[in-house]
């Protein structure tokens, strides 16, 4: 009897042992396919989240004042949509899942064809076209780093929040460019009145 016994309570910690194992790599890998939550918590620096809500806000504002009928301008309320994603603008823990991700990658993949096509559909003197194409080649950088992200099934916690650091610093990158490109695109405008 005392044999049988000392088996369960053996039997009862082996399982417990492989739930607690299944249980902890599931949390250091989250993204793994036997993760039940494929989710993460990112919590961005607060200074770069400071630093990219100013940005954001000085170009919104920029677009705001500027009457234009042109399709530049018109377009960058689009491109705007982009840059304006709660993960990237929130100093709160945002969770991000394998949802949030193809958003994030929809998003980009719009302003990049949005990009692509004021590209071909307008005429940009050599400042204003060397930064459209930077801000193409830099959203294709941008995608390939969220493709990278959501195959990162392998990779650990600490992985995934550098690559979210990582990821949301290409975005203020890219912002960057892009209130470059509509200054270049303002001024030869300016001069070519």
């Amino acid at each position: 009897m005392r044999s049988k016994l000392n088996g369960i309570t053996l039997s009862l910690g082996g399982i417990g042992l492989i739930v607690l194992f299944y249980i902890s790599m599931s949390w250091i890998y989250p993204y793994s396919g036997y993760s039940l939550n494929k989710s993460i918590t990112y919590d961005a620096d607060s200074y770069l989240v400071e630093d990219y809500v100013q940005q954001l806000n000085d170009l919104t504002s920029n677009y705001e004042t500027v009457s234009s009928d042109d399709l530049t301008h018109d377009q960058l309320q689009y491109l705007l949509r982009m840059y304006n994603q709660e993960w990237l603008i929130s100093e709160e823990p945002i969770k991000m899942n394998e949802e949030n991700i193809d958003q994030i990658a929809f998003e980009v993949k719009e302003a990049r064809n949005l990009l692509l096509s004021l590209a071909f559909e307008e005429i940009y003197l050599p400042n204003a076209k060397a930064q459209l194409k930077s801000s193409i080649e830099n959203s294709l950088a941008i995608e390939e780093s969220i493709y990278e992200l959501r195959d990162s099934q392998s990779h650990s916690r600490e992985t995934l929040q550098t690559q979210y650091h990582n990821l949301h610093g290409m975005f203020e990158n890219s912002l960057r460019m892009l209130v470059t490109f509509y200054e270049r695109y303002d001024e030869e405008k300016t001069m070519n009145e």
